[in-house]
C-alpha cells in the first residue's frame, strides 16, 4: 500500500512527538504557501541539511554498514538522513544501494520515512542513470544506449521515449531525480571522461536531442531532469575527478558550442542543472572551477540565461573542485557562488558544520540559505513528492522492466548501429551456421547474440588491459570469423596504459583471417588500429547494442547509424578518417551466400601430395558457405591413407558433407573401403536431401568408350530463410570431343528444369573446354552467370594444364532470382599453401527471402 504525506506524518507524530516540523501543513496547499509554511518552522540546522545530497552505505534503510560509522560516525543509512538532516541521497552500485528493483524501491521507502520522521519533509533521492556507459541501475531496469548513441539514430523522438520510459521504471523505484541528460559537446576526441556520454560534437544536435530527454524525463517519466555539467565540459584532455580542466573556448566559441544545449534544456523546463569543475578564463578569469564562480554561475546561469530551477554541484570528491581549496571552504565558496545543493563532499560532518558556522558567523546570511531552500522544497513539492514520498512494492514489476519497454531499447539500439568500413564486403554475413571468435571487451552479450543465430562461438573476453598471454591465446583460436570488442582503446593515459588492445586487434588483423573490428564505447578507436576492412560502431556494450550488433552484422537490419562526430586520424588530427555523418548501409531484405568451386584431385601443387590439414585450411580460407569440389578421391590408397578425404575435411571444417562418386575403382572386397573418384559438397548449411544424378560421359575405364549415362552429378537440396536452394556440383570432362560435352550440357539442363521455378539454383563444377566454346553457349545463356570471372582461373603456374589449346574453366554459375555481388580467382599462394594445382573460384551471392 502506497502511503500519502498525511498518513506519513501522522505516523512520524505519533511515533516521534515534536519532531515533525510541517505535521500542521495540508497536503493540498498550493507550492508557494507549503513552502513558506514549512520553512517558518525550520531550524537552521534542517534548512542547512537541505542543502546537501549524500550517499549512504547499505541496501535497506535500517542495515548497519561500517563504513557509514566510518564516515558518519553512525551506522545506518536511516540514521545518516537523520544526523544531518539530508535533503537529498544518491544511489550507487557501490553502496549497494542499487542490487535490484524490489531492493531499491524498499530502501527508498526506508529513507522517506526517515526523513519525515526526522523533518516532515521527503528526500530527493537520485542518480547517475545516463545510459549507455554510465548506468547505476542495471537489469532487470530498462537498458537504453546512451547519449551518442542517440545522437547516431538523429531522433527527438527516441531520446524522449527513453527519457520517458527510463523515468518511469526510476520514480516506481522511489528514485525521484536522474542526474541526466550530459549536455556537454564532445568536441575533443581525447576527451578522457565525456566521450559517448554526450549526444555528439555537432551543437545543434546536442541541443534538439537535449531538450527531447529533458521532456522525455519530467514531462512523460514524471522525474526531476538534470542537465550537465555546466558551462560545458565538452572540450577538454583532463578527466575532472583527477585533475582540474582547463576550457581554452573564448567567450564566442562558448556561445556556439557549449551553451546552445544548455539554452536548450532551460526552454524544455528543466528543473536542475549540474554544474562542472572546469576552469574557463573566457567566462571567469579568476582560475576558479565553475562550480565556485559567481561570474559563471549566478552571471550567465541565473542572471543572463534565467534559469531558477536548482543547481547542483557535480561530486565535491572530485580533484577539479579541490585542488584550490579545502574541503571546508568549498561549500561556502560553492554557495556564495549560486549552488543550491552540494553535492557528496568528502568529509560530510566538516562540510555541513562549515556551512552553518558560516551562517552563524556572518558570513553567509540565511537569506542566502533560505533562496536555496525554497527552491530545493519548491521541486519536491512540483514534482508530487510531498504528496507521495512512497512507492507501491506491489507495483514495481510493472513497470520496470516490461518487455514493451524491453522493445523500445532495442529499436532504438537497431538504429543507432553505424557501419564505417566494409572493404572485404564482408557485410551482410550468410545465415549459415560458423564458429565466431568473439575477443576484446566484454564479449558475452555478443555471443550470446551470436549464438542465438545458429553460430558457435569462442569467446576471449580479454578486457581493456589484454595481457601478451591472452592475446596469444586469442590470435591461437581457430574460427571461421573473429569480432574483436574494443573499449577506449585510444586512450593509453588512463584506460590502457600499454595500448594492449591495439597489440590484440593489430594481431588479429595480421592473421589474415576475416576480422570485424568494433569499438563498442568511443568510436575514435578505429584512428588508432592497423587499416580494419570492416568497422562498426555501437556507442555501448549492453545486451541491446549487441543484439542490435548481431542483427546488421546477419543483415536482418540495416545499419542506420550516422556518426554524430568526426573521427580524426590518429596521425593528424586535423585530417578527418571518418567525417561527421558518416555511415554505411546495406539492403537487409538480401541475403548473402558464398560459394566456391575447387577441384582438389592432383594434390597441393607440384608436389603432388594431397594434405589432409594443407588441403582443410585452404578451404578455410575460402571463407564459404558451399564449397563445391571437384575429382574427389576417397580411400585412394597411401596417398589418402585409406581415409574417407571428404568426411574427414568436413570434420575438420565443421561443416555438412556430400559425395557422388563416378567411377569406382575397386571390386567389392572384405574389409577393404573401395577407392572412388566423384565430386563433393561441403555446406556450414544442413543438407535436406542429395542425389547423384546420371549424365553423359565417356568411361576412362573402357578401352573402347562409348557416351552413356553415368553417375557423377550431385545435387544437395538446402534451405536458407525459407527459400530451398539446389546445389549442383559437377565435373564435365573430355575437352577433345566436343560432340561429348554439348550432350553434357543438354543433360544439364534438364536436370535444372527439374526444380520449381521459385526456388534457387546454383551450379558449380569445372570443364575441361575453352571459354568461348560454342557448345557451352545453351549453358552460359540459361543461367545468370559469372564463368567470364571464372575464365581467370586458366594460365597461373598451379593452374593445370598451364598453356594448353584446350583450357579448364573453373565456375560458379547462378540461377535468375539469384544475385552475383562478386566473383572472383583469390591470388595464389605458394605450393606449401594450395590445396590443389588449380585456383578455386568463389562468389558472393544474394537473394531476397
Amino acid at each position: 500500500m502506497e502511503l500519502t504525506r498525511r498518513q506519513t506524518l501522522g505516523l512520524a507524530a505519533a511515533t516521534v512527538a515534536g519532531t515533525t516540523v510541517a505535521a500542521t501543513t495540508s497536503a493540498d496547499a498550493t507550492p508557494d504557501r507549503w513552502v513558506r509554511d514549512t520553512m517558518r518552522r525550520m531550524t537552521l540546522e534542517q534548512k542547512v541539511g537541505q542543502l546537501f545530497v549524500c550517499y549512504a552505505y547499505g541496501p535497506a534503510a535500517d542495515t548497519a554498514d561500517a563504513r557509514n560509522t566510518s564516515l558518519y560516525g553512525v551506522a545506518t543509512p536511516a540514521e545518516v538522513v537523520a544526523k544531518y538532516n539530508l535533503g537529498g541521497v544518491i544511489y550507487f552500485t557501490w553502496t549497494d544501494s542499487t542490487k535490484d528493483p524490489q531492493q531499491i524501491a524498499r530502501l527508498s521507502n526506508g529513507l522517506q520515512q526517515a526523513s519525515l520522521t526526522n523533518t516532515g519533509i521527503p528526500l530527493q533521492i537520485g542518480t547517475d542513470q545516463e545510459h549507455g556507459s554510465v548506468v547505476r541501475v542495471g537489469p532487470p531496469a530498462t537498458q537504453f544506449p546512451g547519449g551518442m548513441a542517440l545522437g547516431a539514430t538523429r531522433s527527438a523522438a527516441y531520446a524522449r521515449s527513453a527519457g520517458a520510459i527510463a523515468g518511469r521504471e526510476l520514480k516506481a523505484l522511489g528514485i525521484t531525480t536522474d542526474f541526466a541528460p550530459d549536455a556537454d559537446v564532445n568536441v575533443n576526441p581525447l576527451n578522457p571522461v565525456i566521450g559517448v556520454r554526450s549526444v555528439s560534437s555537432d551543437p545543434a544536435l546536442v541541443a534538439e536531442l537535449v531538450a527531447a530527454q529533458v521532456k522525455g524525463y519530467q514531462r512523460d517519466g514524471r522525474v526531476v531532469s538534470t542537465a550537465k555539467h555546466f558551462p560545458g565540459h565538452g572540450d577538454t584532455a583532463t578527466d575532472s575527478h583527477t585533475g582540474i580542466p582547463v576550457i581554452g573556448h573564448t567567450r564566442d566559441e562558448w556561445t556556439r558550442i557549449d551553451l546552445p544545449p544548455f539554452q536548450a534544456a532551460i526552454r524544455a523546463g528543466i528543473q536542475s542543472i549540474m554544474t562542472a569543475h572546469i576552469v574557463v578564463p573566457a567566462l571567469d578569469p579568476s582560475g576558479d572551477p565553475a562550480t565556485l564562480s559567481r561570474p559563471i554561475l549566478t552571471g550567465i546561469l541565473r542572471e543572463q540565461l534565467r534559469f531558477d530551477g536548482v543547481v547542483i554541484t557535480d561530486s565535491l570528491g572530485m580533484q577539479g573542485v579541490r585542488d584550490k581549496y579545502g574541503d571546508a571552504e568549498i561549500p561556502l565558496r560553492a554557495i556564495e557562488a549560486g549552488v543550491d545543493q552540494l553535492l557528496m563532499p568528502v568529509d560530510p560532518g566538516l562540510a555541513y558544520n562549515s556551512v552553518l558556522d558560516a551562517v552563524r558567523g556572518g558570513r553567509i546570511s540565511e537569506a542566502r540559505i533560505d533562496e536555496s531552500v525554497a527552491r530545493i522544497l519548491t521541486l519536491k513539492h512540483e514534482t508530487g513528492l510531498v504528496d507521495h514520498p512512497y512507492v507501491d512494492l506491489a507495483r514495481v514489476a510493472k513497470i520496470v522492466g516490461t518487455p514493451a519497454n524491453y522493445a523500445e531499447a532495442q529499436r532504438i539500439a537497431d538504429r543507432s548501429t553505424t557501419l564505417l568500413r566494409d572493404d572485404a564486403n564482408l557485410l551482410p554475413l550468410s545465415p549459415a551456421p560458423r564458429t565466431i571468435l568473439v575477443a576484446g571487451y566484454s564479449p558475452a552479450n555478443l555471443a550470446t547474440a551470436l549464438q542465438s543465430r545458429g553460430a558457435t562461438t569462442i569467446v576471449k573476453d580479454t578486457g581493456t588491459t589484454p595481457t601478451d598471454a591472452k592475446i596469444a591465446d586469442a590470435v591461437a583460436a581457430v574460427a571461421d570469423l573473429t569480432v574483436v570488442l574494443t573499449n577506449k582503446a585510444w586512450d593509453t593515459e588512463v584506460t590502457d596504459k600499454q595500448a594492449k588492445q591495439q597489440k590484440l586487434v593489430n594481431a588479429l588483423l595480421a592473421t589474415g583471417r576475416p576480422v570485424i573490428v568494433v569499438p563498442v564505447r568511443d568510436p575514435y578507436d578505429v584512428a588508432y588500429f592497423d587499416p580494419a576492412p570492416t568497422t562498426l560502431v555501437t556507442y555501448g556494450s549492453t545486451a541491446p547494442s549487441m543484439e542490435a550488433l548481431a542483427k546488421v552484422l546477419y543483415g536482418e537490419i540495416a545499419p542506420t547509424g550516422k556518426l554524430p562526430v568526426e573521427i580524426p586520424t590518429k596521425a593528424d588530427p586535423t585530417v578527418a578518417m571518418h567525417p561527421f555523418g558518416h555511415g554505411l548501409t546495406f539492403d537487409p531484405k538480401q541475403t548473402r551466400l558464398t560459394v566456391a568451386s575447387y577441384n582438389i584431385h592432383a594434390g597441393a601443387g607440384e608436389d603432388n601430395v594431397f594434405d589432409l590439414d594443407r588441403t582443410a585450411q585452404a578451404l578455410k580460407a575460402l571463407d564459404a558457405d558451399v564449397i563445391g569440389l571437384q575429382e574427389v578421391d576417397v580411400h585412394w590408397d597411401a596417398r589418402s591413407q585409406w581415409l574417407d578425404t571428404l568426411s574427414e575435411l568436413a570434420t575438420k571444417l565443421g561443416m555438412h558433407s556430400a559425395f557422388a562418386p563416378i567411377y569406382d575403382f575397386d571390386p567389392p572386397a572384405a574389409g577393404q573401403p573401395r577407392r572412388q573418384y566423384g565430386v563433393g559438397l561441403l555446406s556450414r548449411f544442413p543438407l535436406i536431401r542429395t542425389e547423384n544424378h546420371p549424365i553423359t560421359r565417356l568411361s576412362t575405364q573402357d578401352p573402347n568408350p562409348v557416351p552413356a549415362p553415368a553417375p557423377g552429378f550431385l545435387e544437395a537440396e538446402l534451405e536458407i530463410r525459407g527459400r530451398r536452394l539446389h546445389v549442383y556440383c559437377t565435373h564435365l570432362d573430355y575437352r577433345a570431343d566436343p560432340a561429348v560435352r554439348q550432350l553434357q550440357v543438354a543433360d544439364t539442363l534438364k536436370i535444372l528444369t527439374q526444380d520449381r521455378k521459385k526456388d534457387l539454383q546454383v551450379l558449380v563444377g569445372d570443364f575441361n573446354a575453352e571459354a568461348d566454346a560454342p557448345e557451352l553457349a545453351g549453358l552460359w545463356t540459361r543461367l545468370t552467370d559469372s564463368w567470364t570471372a571464372a575464365g581467370s582461373t586458366v594460365g597461373g603456374p598451379y593452374t593445370y594444364p598451364a598453356v594448353a589449346p584446350n583450357k579448364r574453366i573453373d565456375f560458379v554459375t547462378v540461377g535468375t532470382s539469384l544475385n552475383v555481388l562478386r566473383a572472383e580467382v583469390p591470388p595464389e599462394v605458394p605450393t606449401a599453401q594450395a590445396a590443389s594445382d588449380h585456383r578455386p573460384m568463389i562468389a558472393d551471392l544474394s537473394f531476397r527471402p
